[in-house]
C-alpha cells in the first residue's frame, strides 16, 4: 500500500488461500495507514474478498494484459469518522 492509501498487488499462493493470511495483511495495511480512503483495481475474484472488507465498486475496467482483455474494479474504502 502506498501512501496514498492505494493497495496494489496482494497475492496469496493458491496453495495458501482461505487461510486468512491476506486479510491479516490488508488489517494491518489498513490500521498503519495514514489515510481515510483505500482504493485498489480488484480481479474478478478478489472483489469478494475486498466487498467483505467494505470496499465498493467505483467503477467497472476492461485492461490489455498481453494483448487480452481483462475486467476488473476500481474499489474503494472510506474509514468511519470516529
Amino acid at each position: 500500500m502506498d501512501e496514498t492509501g492505494y493497495l496494489d498487488r496482494l497475492f496469496i499462493h493458491k496453495d495458501h488461500q482461505r487461510h486468512g493470511i491476506a486479510a491479516l495483511l490488508c488489517d494491518w495495511l489498513e490500521r498503519e495507514a495514514a489515510v481515510s480512503r483505500f482504493t485498489t483495481h480488484a480481479s474478478i475474484t478478489a472483489g469478494p474478498f475486498f466487498e467483505k472488507r467494505g470496499y465498493r465498486v467505483v467503477r467497472e475496467q476492461l485492461v490489455e494484459v498481453r494483448g487480452i482483455l481483462l475486467k476488473n474494479y476500481m474499489m474503494e474504502k472510506f474509514l468511519p469518522f470516529c
